[in-house]
């Protein structure tokens, strides 16, 4: 492994380096300079990722806290992604029995160990589904302030691991810190708004209704770059900050945004939300038949049309940060990349 340390952040290991915003992030810390190492069960995984063997791949499985004791040797920087990924089997994503084994006693197992190390500083990238449905729909955007009311099994996991990790910091001295993420974008193919892109430049995404909803979202580079801004500021331990692009979105913006960077009409009508939802009756019961997701069911309509409206004020008022991404120019990005 190569590359100078960073005397802020040390030597850095990465859980969950090999997902999606895992990779964003040790790719940023690798160009910044930093020696990193990410926790897998594949060394393949890792070098096939980064051939040129700049990442070290350390063996473990959070599950196996034996098998976990050494891969902390000699660390002073975690960042903490890995959760739990629902297999295609698992259509109710959010409340996969996974999570829990995972995601918050796998989060124990690593924090008993982290105590006992040459850890110095946590940063665990959380979700803002620990703060429950209906956080985000009063009317104006949700804060820090506001008491984490969990109602699935996902967001009860991850604030269970959210206290693992503040805990460590409280009793071990380790400077912890907790970022929240909403719905993030700009993870290459992947991702709700590459889905929805997808589906509405191949024509099966509805004309949508004109419900004006409001959503909070981060674009991949933006949450990477606040948490390294986290985990370098002395002022942020023990606390927990959202993060967001500043802007919020309703449903129906993206669509007509996406078809104007398709260069396409935006039609004349659209479909009523009650034939929406008699559809959305119908997946729900088809996935609870089959045990296999569908394109459209009611938890998924109910983030078609719901608020998830949060606020990171906290975050650039405190540390500075400022997003630099917007979903604006995300989608005009991705009909670049779409075939005429």
């Amino acid at each position: 492994m190569t590359g100078a340390t960073d005397k802020g952040l040390g030597r850095i290991l990465v859980t969950g380096g090999t997902g999606q915003v895992g990779q964003a992030l040790v790719s940023a810390l690798l160009r910044a300079g930093h020696s990193v190492a990410v926790l897998t069960r594949s060394r393949d995984r890792v070098q096939g990722l980064w051939p040129d063997r700049r990442v070290e791949p350390r063996r473990g499985d959070l599950t196996e806290p034996h098998g976990l004791v050494p891969v902390l040797d000699g660390i002073e920087t975690l960042f903490h992604l890995a959760s739990y990924a629902p297999g295609p089997d698992e259509p109710d994503l959010y409340n996969a029995p996974g999570h829990w084994r995972t995601t918050a006693e796998g989060t124990a197992n690593l924090m008993a160990l982290a105590a006992d190390s040459t850890v110095e500083r946590v940063l665990y990238l959380s979700s803002i589904k620990v703060m429950g449905e209906q956080a985000g729909t009063g009317g104006r955007p949700a804060d820090e302030t506001r008491v984490a009311a969990p109602d699935t099994l996902y967001g009860r996991a991850k604030l269970v691991a959210e206290r693992s990790v503040l805990e460590t910091g409280r009793t071990a001295g380790v400077k912890t810190t907790i970022l929240r993420l909403p719905m993030v974008y700009g993870l290459k193919e992947s991702g709700n708004i590459s889905r929805m892109f997808a589906a509405v430049a191949a024509g099966r995404f509805p004309p949508w209704p004109r419900i004006h909803n409001r959503r909070s979202a981060v674009h991949v580079e933006d949450a990477v770059a606040a948490a390294i801004l986290a985990a370098r500021a002395p002022g942020s331990a023990g606390e927990t900050y959202f993060v967001t692009d500043g802007r919020t979105y309703s449903t129906r913006w993206l669509y007509e945004e996406m078809l104007r960077a398709l260069g396409r009409p935006i039609p004349g009508w659209n479909v009523p939300l009650w034939a929406l939802r008699a559809a959305a009756v119908g997946g729900t019961i088809a996935e609870r038949l089959t045990d296999r997701r569908m394109p459209l069911a009611l938890d998924g309509l109910v983030k078609l049309t719901g608020d998830a409206w949060y606020s990171s004020e906290k975050l650039e008022q405190r540390l500075g940060f400022i997003p630099r991404r917007s979903l604006a120019t995300e989608i005009r990005g991705l009909a670049q990349r779409t075939p005429a």
